[in-house]
């Protein structure tokens, strides 16, 4: 799986699980499920300890503590996912965890934003020279450069540039999505979204200034207790929000101005037909060809530039005119 192989018009959704799987293995398989219903091509969740990140005596411990997701429950849910087939992984915040998570053989690897200048994680991470997603809430572009350098200094070119806001929910002022063309302007690399706000508005803005990979938060529901189920979608929200992006990649269509086939065939312009049939090598003149609607071959704007050409084929009567018809 090489995100910079993503040819355009695809996109790669991951269904962020996150913590909220409530420590309970038959909850995270439903949110696995869940994820492969709603369209998600990959399903995350973060892999941390408490310990860490939070002196004991602090209050943000005891809150980590309780959403710690553990080694053996994730093994559950790794071998689960491989079972519906859907890729899996965690942000991984500590070089333990990421070590853990190289074992399981998960297919790429997440940089929480927190961690963006995390330089030995990312050290560990790039050179196992898998797909690298960065996500860059809580950083500047220097930042952004520096978690670069370290992925190509080995060799791994492998990299996603998501852009974030790490507030919860993000207000749309705040998504700042031109980061993303500061991004294709100083870094040759897919870039995506991690979205943070309550709808998908900001998703489908994005799509048209080039974002491909994205990654939302879900759960079952938002009245389960935790402190990320009341932002997140669930699962009738995340199938719909997929399908919008989908829809929205549909509506930027062809970099090609041209008139579209049912317009052709229900256009009052005018086309180029043959007024009678001709045979191969014949030079074509003006009064061989009459003008009417549709216009499913040649517009009658063409009508000059193929007078006087040879027929490379014979054609009939009240045929459209094509290009092809001719030596050109």
């Amino acid at each position: 799986m090489n995100y910079n192989n993503l040819k355009k018009n695809n996109l790669f959704f991951i269904a962020e699980a996150g913590s909220n799987f409530n420590q309970d293995s038959d909850t995270g398989k439903k949110l696995i499920l869940a994820a492969k219903s709603a369209g998600a091509h990959a399903i995350k969740f973060q892999l941390f300890k408490a310990k860490s990140l939070y002196p004991k005596n602090k209050k943000m411990y005891k809150i980590f503590k309780k959403i710690e997701l553990d080694y053996t429950m994730f093994k559950i849910f790794k071998k689960f996912a491989d079972k519906n087939k859907i890729l899996i992984s965690a942000s991984a915040f500590d070089l333990n965890s990421a070590k853990f998570l190289e074992k399981c053989n998960v297919k790429f690897h997440k940089v929480a934003s927190s961690e963006l200048t995390n330089f030995e994680l990312l050290n560990y991470l790039s050179k196992t020279k898998k797909p690298i997603i960065l996500s860059t809430g809580m950083s500047d572009l220097n930042d952004v450069n520096n978690a670069i350098k370290i992925c190509e200094k080995n060799n791994n070119f492998n990299i996603s540039i998501m852009q974030c806001g790490s507030l919860y929910p993000l207000k749309y002022k705040d998504n700042n999505l031109n980061v993303l063309e500061s991004y294709k302007n100083n870094f040759n690399y897919q870039v995506g979204l991690s979205d943070h706000t309550l709808d998908d508005l900001a998703a489908i803005t994005s799509i048209g200034l080039g974002a491909r990979i994205f990654e939302k938060h879900f759960t079952l529901s938002k009245n389960m207790n935790g402190p990320d189920h009341f932002y997140a979608m669930e699962p009738s929200e995340l199938k719909k929000y997929f399908s919008n992006l989908t829809n929205s990649m549909k509506c930027l269509g062809s970099f090609t101005k041209k008139l579209l086939p049912g317009e052709k065939l229900l256009s009052r312009r005018k086309g180029i037909y043959f007024k009678k049939s001709l045979k191969k090598g014949e030079i074509l003149k003006k009064q061989d060809i009459l003008l009417k609607s549709p216009p499913l071959g040649l517009l009658s704007t063409y009508s000059d530039k193929i007078v006087s050409k040879k027929l490379c084929h014979n054609v009939k009567k009240n045929d459209p005119v094509f290009l092809r018809n001719f030596k050109i």
